[in-house]
């Protein structure tokens, strides 16, 4: 596994995945830069630190992460549709099981360095905007909640990312459901739903501030609940070898056609 793992790292030297992940970083600071100026427009002493990454959690959960998280998943796993190695993996004997599983934990390196960025932007940014509360106990913990949040994202959507990649560039129609999913979660919070809802329910796990009352074993077990479908939809849903290895093949002529 741990060779598979290697190998999956490595290819993503001819992929522009870096670049997502930066934009996918920037653009929720970004967001949440904004708010503050337009803030502090009008009362130039309003927020602190605290409110400045709190209010970048809720960007990153309602559009941001979801919707690239689930970009980064698809390139991960449509990369051996793009690049024609499929057929040549399937005839190895490795597991298709194993060849999911050491793509998602690539992934979860990925959603770390999405989460670093992120952080790094987000401190820029506090500064630029000369707020108070910038302690080492607070960058702290601003990190952990905003990857650890990050990681419930990726639960929640990880079983659209292994659905998608059952065809060929199946993640596109996924990043629609993906982008809904984040926008309904923040019209579910007020109304209490929270944790029942999978990209939610993280929040109320990491103790994110600005939630009304919930329970924090309900959001256990709705993160239990995806992992639990992703786990079964690898190793119970049947899987195509041949219609893989056809449509990798499809995609090749077609590259070389061009």
């Amino acid at each position: 596994m741990l060779r598979l793992t290697v190998c999956e790292l490595r290819k993503l030297k001819k992929s522009n995945i870096l670049w997502i992940i930066i934009a996918g970083a920037f653009f929720s600071a970004f967001v949440t830069f904004v708010q503050f100026v337009m803030a502090q427009n009008i009362d130039p002493q309003a927020g602190t630190f605290e409110d400045f990454y709190l209010a970048a959690i809720w960007n990153n959960f309602c559009v941001a992460f979801p919707f690239v998280i689930t970009i980064l998943g698809g390139m991960i796993f449509n990369q051996e549709y793009r690049s024609g190695t499929l057929k040549s993996i399937l005839t190895i004997p490795i597991s298709i099981q194993r060849l999911y599983f050491a793509k998602i934990f690539v992934i979860g390196i990925l959603v770390l360095a999405l989460s670093a960025i992120n952080h790094v932007f987000l401190i820029i940014g506090a500064v630029l905007l000369q707020l108070q509360g910038i302690s080492g106990f607070h960058l702290l913990k601003s990190f952990l909640q905003i990857f650890g949040i990050a990681v419930f994202i990726f639960i929640a959507v990880l079983p659209l990312i292994i659905w998608g990649f059952r065809k060929v560039n199946g993640y596109y129609p996924m990043l629609i459901v993906a982008f809904m999913y984040g926008f309904f979660g923040s019209l579910l919070i007020p109304k209490g739903f929270g944790d029942f809802y999978p990209i939610t329910a993280g929040l109320r796990i990491m103790k994110y501030a600005v939630l009304p009352k919930g329970s924090s074993s309900m959001a256990f077990i709705t993160v239990a609940i995806m992992i639990f479908i992703s786990i079964s939809i690898i190793c119970f849903v049947p899987y195509s070898y041949e219609k893989a290895a056809q449509s990798s093949t499809k995609v090749n002529i077609k590259k070389r056609h061009s």
